[in-house]
C-alpha cells in the first residue's frame, strides 16, 4: 500500500474568493489550501482543496421549514440567515476523473477519503470525486477538523433557555471531565442554571439515580476559540468513579442552528450537480461533470443520513433529489440529536450511556411500519417518496449493532414479531462475524472488555458495495441481493428467552460470561413540544415501552451464520469465535453491561485434547482444517466467493491474503 507519508504534497496556500448572489443558498466559497496527492509510480493524482463555504437560508422557504429554530435565526439585511461550513474536496486527475461524486459524511468532524489513506487503495483508481462538509457545531476546533459554523438562536435581548441533559462516565479514576465529551462543547449555563445545576449517579442504567449535593461538585464554564458553545468541565469531590453513570442537568441557554448542517449539505451538493447560472462561480474548482451523488457515513454519519432522508433533506429548493444513493454504515436503528434545540450531535444511545436520550427513535423502517405505543405509520422514505426524491438505499452494518444499537428494527416491524416490508429500492447487507469497527485482522489483547476485540476486518466489503451503489445509481446495474437475518427462515432471534440466554443466539462456554441482556430503544416522552417542534421540555428518568429488538442467530461454534450474513475471510473459514458483542472489563466498572461498540474474540483449541481439557465444545484447529495450506486454500476459496458474489473489488484480495498469512504461526 502507497500510504500518506509517501504522497507528494505541494502546497499552494492560496486564499480564493468566488462570490455568488448574495440571495444564493451558496454565497461565497473560500479557498484556504490546495495540495496535490501523487505518489511515484501512480499515474494519476487528485486536487486536495479545503476552505470555507459561506451559506444563507430563507427562512421562509417553506422547504427550509424543517430546519428547527429557523424562525427564531437572526436575519441578514436581506432577511436571510447566515452560517458557513468548512469543507473539503479531493477532485481526480482527468486521465481517471469520471461523472461521479462520493460524499462522505465526516464524523465528528474526521474523515478520510481512500486516496489520503492511500493511492493503492483500489477505490482511488476509479476517479470518483470527494466532498465532504462540516455539519456539527458543538466540536472544538482543530487542525483537519471540518465544522460547522451555525448561529445562535433567539437573541441576546430574548435568549432561548432550557434544561439540557448530559452523561458523564470515565473508564478509571478521573476528574475534571469534559461534560461533552474530549473535544466538544456544550451549551452555556444560564446564571440560575449554575447555580442550580444537579449531579446523580448510578451504576446501571435503570438504578435509582443518587443525588449528589450542589456543593460536592464543580462546573468551569470556558470559551472556546471561534465557537459560540463553551468548553465545560465537570470536577466531583473525591473524584469519578470508573463505570458509574453521572448524569448533569442544568437551565442553558443559547441553543444553535444545528439543522444548518444538514441544509449545507443539500444545498452545496445540489450547486455542485446542477449549477445553473451559477456554473461559472464554481469553475475555479475544477470539477469534473458530475452526474451522479453517492451518499455514505460510518455509525454517527450513517445515523445523520437516515435522519437527512427522513427530515426532508434529498430534496432541493428547486425540488430535485439531492443525492441518488444513500449508504449508512452502522447505524443501527437510529437517527441523532442533529436537528432538535439544544441538539447533542455527537450523543450515542447505548447499554451503558445516554440510554433514554432522544437518539434511537420511530420510524426504525424504510418503508412504512406502525409505533405500538402511538398508533402512528411512518418511514424513512416517506417525505422522499412523496416529493419523488427518494434515493436508493443501502443499509450496512455489522452483527454487532444488532446487540448494541437495535439493528433489526430497520427490517423488522417494531413489536419484533415479522420482518418488515423493504422497498425495492432498499437493500440490507449484514456482516457478520465482525464489531462496530474495522479492524486490521489481526488479533490483539483484551483492554476494555473481558474479552480480546473483533479484529474481523470488514471495511473493504463495505466500500466494495459503495462502488455497486454508483453502478446501481449511474447504469441501473442491480447489486448483490440483501444479505440480512430474518424472523422468516429463524436466522433473527431472541437473544434471551424466559431471561436466560437463548442457545440459537449463543451456545454457553464454560470459560466466558455472556450478556445477560442487550440494549432495548423505549418509546419516551419528551413534552408536549417534542413531536411537533422537537423542543424537550422534560427529560425521562424511566421507560418500560420497549421495542423488541433481536439479534443473528449463530452456529454450533457462536459464529454467525454464512446464508443470513456477509462473512469476511477470517470469519467464513475461522479459527476463533468472532462474537457480535463484548462486556465491560472488571476495571472499567459496570462489568455486567455491554461493552461500548464492541464484539469479542476466542480461539478456538488448537486440537481436541485441548478442547476437551477446556471444557470447550466447539470445533478444534485440528478437526477443520488439515494443515496451514489447507486453511490457506479455504480461505483464499471464501475471498474469491466474495468477489465472485459482487462483494468485494479484487483490488482488496491482497490485504484479505496478508491477515491469513500472519495466521501460520497457529500451525506450528
Amino acid at each position: 500500500m502507497i500510504h500518506p507519508k509517501y504522497i507528494k504534497l505541494f502546497t499552494l496556500c492560496v486564499f480564493v474568493l468566488f462570490q455568488l448572489d448574495s440571495n444564493a443558498e451558496v454565497s461565497r466559497i473560500e479557498i484556504l489550501q490546495r495540495e496535490l496527492i501523487s505518489a511515484e509510480g501512480v499515474n494519476y493524482s487528485y486536487d486536495k482543496i479545503e476552505g470555507i463555504v459561506y451559506l444563507s437560508l430563507d427562512p421562509k422557504d417553506p422547504k427550509n421549514a424543517a430546519i428547527t429554530d429557523i424562525e427564531f435565526a437572526p436575519l441578514n439585511d436581506n432577511g436571510r440567515v447566515e452560517y458557513a461550513a468548512d469543507f473539503k474536496l479531493l477532485i481526480p486527475s482527468d486521465n481517471i476523473a469520471n461523472n461521479g461524486m462520493l460524499y462522505m459524511v465526516n464524523n465528528r468532524g474526521r474523515g478520510a477519503t481512500p486516496p489520503e489513506s492511500s493511492l493503492s487503495d483500489p477505490l482511488s483508481e476509479l476517479g470518483f470525486t470527494y466532498l465532504l462538509t462540516g455539519w456539527i457545531n458543538e466540536i472544538e476546533e482543530q487542525p483537519g477538523r471540518l465544522r460547522l459554523h451555525a448561529p445562535i438562536v433567539g437573541s441576546e435581548r430574548e435568549p432561548i433557555t432550557g434544561e439540557v441533559r448530559y452523561e458523564v462516565s470515565v473508564s478509571r479514576a478521573s476528574n475534571d471531565i469534559n461534560i461533552a465529551g474530549g473535544g466538544h462543547l456544550a451549551y452555556e449555563p444560564t446564571d440560575s442554571g449554575l447555580r442550580q445545576a444537579r449531579l446523580s449517579r448510578r451504576d446501571y442504567l435503570e438504578d435509582p439515580r443518587i443525588p449528589i449535593e450542589r456543593s460536592q461538585f464543580e462546573l468551569t464554564v470556558d470559551d472556546s476559540p471561534n465557537s459560540n458553545q463553551k468548553k465545560i468541565q465537570l470536577n466531583v469531590n473525591n473524584g469519578l468513579k470508573p463505570g458509574v453513570i453521572y448524569e448533569l442537568i442544568y437551565e442553558a441557554k443559547n441553543p444553535v442552528l444545528a439543522g444548518s448542517g444538514m441544509a449545507a449539505i443539500r444545498d452545496l451538493v445540489s450547486l455542485i450537480r446542477f449549477q445553473g447560472e451559477e456554473a461559472e462561480q464554481l469553475s475555479g474548482l475544477g470539477l469534473p461533470d458530475i452526474q451522479h451523488i453517492v451518499a455514505y457515513g460510518f455509525s454517527q454519519s450513517g445515523r445523520l443520513l437516515r435522519q437527512f432522508v427522513y427530515d426532508g433533506f434529498n430534496q432541493d429548493l428547486e425540488g430535485r433529489k439531492v443525492f441518488d444513493g444513500v449508504v449508512p454504515f452502522i447505524a443501527g436503528g437510529g437517527y441523532g440529536m442533529f436537528n432538535n434545540r439544544f441538539a447533542m450531535p455527537t450523543r450515542t444511545n447505548g447499554h451503558h450511556s445516554n440510554y433514554l436520550f432522544p437518539n434511537d427513535l420511530f420510524p426504525f423502517t424504510y418503508g412504512e411500519s406502525i409505533d405500538p405505543f402511538t398508533g402512528l405509520s411512518d418511514g424513512i422514505l416517506k417525505k422522499a417518496i412523496n416529493t419523488n426524491t427518494a434515493p436508493k438505499i443501502m443499509h450496512i452494518q455489522t452483527s454487532n449493532e444488532y446487540w448494541i444499537r437495535a439493528g433489526s428494527l430497520p427490517h423488522t416491524n417494531p413489536e419484533g414479531t415479522r420482518d418488515a416490508l423493504v422497498p425495492p429500492s432498499v437493500r440490507f447487507y449484514t456482516i457478520g462475524g465482525s464489531q462496530h469497527g474495522s479492524g486490521n485482522g489481526l488479533p490483539r489483547e483484551a483492554t476494555n472488555g473481558q474479552l480480546p476485540p473483533n479484529p474481523s476486518m470488514w471495511n473493504p466489503i463495505g466500500m466494495s458495495l459503495v462502488t455497486r451503489m454508483y453502478d446501481w445509481v449511474a447504469e441501473d446495474k442491480e447489486p448483490p441481493h440483501s444479505r440480512y437475518p430474518l424472523i422468516e427462515d429463524g436466522s433473527l432471534v431472541q437473544s434471551h428467552i424466559g431471561g436466560s440466554i437463548n442457545e440459537a443466539a449463543w451456545n454457553e462456554i464454560s470459560f466466558v460470561n455472556h450478556p445477560s441482556e442487550m440494549y432495548k430503544p423505549t418509546h419516551n416522552y419528551y413534552g408536549d413540544r417534542w413531536a411537533s417542534e422537537r423542543v424537550i421540555d422534560e427529560h425521562p428518568t424511566f421507560s418500560d415501552h420497549y421495542y423488541n429488538t433481536l439479534v443473528p442467530a449463530v452456529d454450533a461454534n457462536n459464529n454467525d451464520l454464512s446464508h443470513s450474513t456477509i462473512l469476511p475471510p477470517a470469519a467464513s473459514v475461522p479459527l476463533a469465535t468472532f462474537t457480535s458483542w463484548n462486556l465491560r472489563a472488571p476495571q472499567t466498572g459496570g462489568e455486567r453491561a455491554l461493552a461500548r461498540l464492541s464484539g469479542g474474540y476466542i480461539p478456538y483449541a488448537k486440537d481436541d485434547e485441548i478442547a476437551n481439557a477446556n471444557r470447550d465444545k466447539r470445533d478444534s484447529i485440528a478437526s477443520l482444517y488439515n494443515s496451514f495450506e489447507d486453511y490457506l486454500q479455504k480461505y483464499e476459496f471464501a475471498t474469491d466467493t466474495l468477489i465472485k458474489d459482487g462483494y468485494l473489488l479484487p483490488g482488496f484480495k491482497p490485504a484479505y491474503m496478508k491477515i491469513a498469512q500472519a495466521m501460520k504461526t497457529i500451525f506450528e
